[in-house]
């Protein structure tokens, strides 16, 4: 059953000024022709339908359904991820937009929305978004992918297929998996449901910001001191739902990071190539690229990469694709973020076996 409408721990966003904003706000892509950039869309489609047949045979989870393929612009990224959350806010209680005008405090989160989901629509190649419809939605960021092949001097074909792949691994999470979906948006209810108004504050809100500062600037921050906004902001309660969800999320990014290197190992040249390269725009973000990390707590998104994919790789390698994919037969199956670390400690509580 729904929460009553109006929860006031919830946010209260203008979602029509986030969505000016963010058109405001967004960078122009690449310059391209018109003829080149119908040739990059047909080819991430392609690469799309072609890398979720891959992923299938790698990984042995079959999708339930066939979500819709999208490559869009930067722009058209941010819609759709407004639309999501949007529909998300109002699934868990929040109050549904009516005919009296937004409150100032509504306008101002939106403001801020539509200011982060610009930033990272730049930044974004591909996503498998999930609360915009009930199937949801394979995206990828046609001017991003372009831009980023472009500077690292990527072969096209094969950078997007790459791309496609990992994304594709994210698809077959979701909807192969059939409890994946409610899981996690049963984790976000919590979170919210944990929610205490006092840290929502300016001034914690205001510390937060002058922390992520500190850490961009690579100053010493004092000692246990926290440098994301969504740390700084929480209850206990709220941090434990954050604990589940970031293992989580570190198990689908690390799977997806595995998945592509191992569909990439048979189908893709330059795989090695590729993953030098990449990892190496990650690793050199610019000062205010680590502070806006900071801020949105991103930088735990980057951590996830490679822990993620050393929890996935060693089990795999003791256990095969078949053993780890013990993980998705019930969420108790799920590790903690103790054993994303130890992975001996989940194959010995989930498999019965050492290493």
């Amino acid at each position: 059953m729904a929460p009553p409408a109006g929860n006031p721990m919830l946010p209260s966003v203008d979602w029509r000024t986030a969505a000016s904003c963010s058109r405001a706000f967004s960078k122009g892509g690449p310059t391209m022709s018109r003829e080149g950039a119908l040739d990059v869309v047909a080819d991430l489609h392609r690469h799309a339908r072609n890398a979720i047949d891959l992923v299938t045979d790698y990984t042995g989870l079959v999708p339930a359904s066939l979500a819709p393929v999208d490559v869009v612009d930067r722009v058209r990224w941010s819609q759709i991820n407004i639309a999501g959350f949007r529909r998300l806010l109002t699934g868990l209680g929040a109050e549904a937009p009516g005919d009296a005008a937004p409150t100032a405090a509504a306008k101002i989160t939106g403001v801020q929305a539509g200011a982060v989901l610009a930033f990272l629509s730049s930044r974004v190649l591909g996503q498998f978004e999930t609360f915009s419809t009930d199937t949801g939605r394979l995206l990828f960021v046609a001017p991003n992918i372009v831009e980023v092949e472009r500077r690292l001097r990527l072969p096209s074909r094969e950078f997007r297929l790459w791309i496609a792949v990992h994304e594709a691994a994210h698809l077959t999470q979701f909807t192969a998996v059939p409890w994946m979906r409610a899981h996690f948006h049963g984790l976000i209810q919590t979170f919210f449901d944990a929610a205490e108004p006092e840290r929502s504050s300016a001034a914690s809100l205001a510390l937060a910001v002058r922390r992520a500062l500190a850490s961009a600037r690579e100053e010493e921050p004092a000692e246990g001191a926290n440098h994301d906004v969504m740390t700084a902001v929480t209850s206990p309660e709220q941090r434990q739902a954050i604990s589940q969800i970031q293992a989580l999320m570190t198990l689908l990014e690390g799977h997806a990071e595995s998945v592509m290197d191992g569909v990439g190992r048979t189908s893709i040249n330059h795989v090695q190539l590729l993953r030098r390269r990449f990892d190496r725009r990650r690793a050199n973000p610019t000062t205010l690229q680590r502070f806006l990390r900071q801020l949105l707590g991103l930088d735990a998104k980057m951590r996830q990469y490679a822990a993620g994919r050393r929890f996935v790789d060693h089990v795999v390698a003791g256990h095969g694709v078949t053993g780890f994919n013990r993980v998705w037969e019930r969420p108790a199956n799920l590790p903690t973020e103790t054993e994303i670390d130890r992975p001996e400690l989940w194959t010995a509580r989930v498999l019965g076996a050492r290493g």
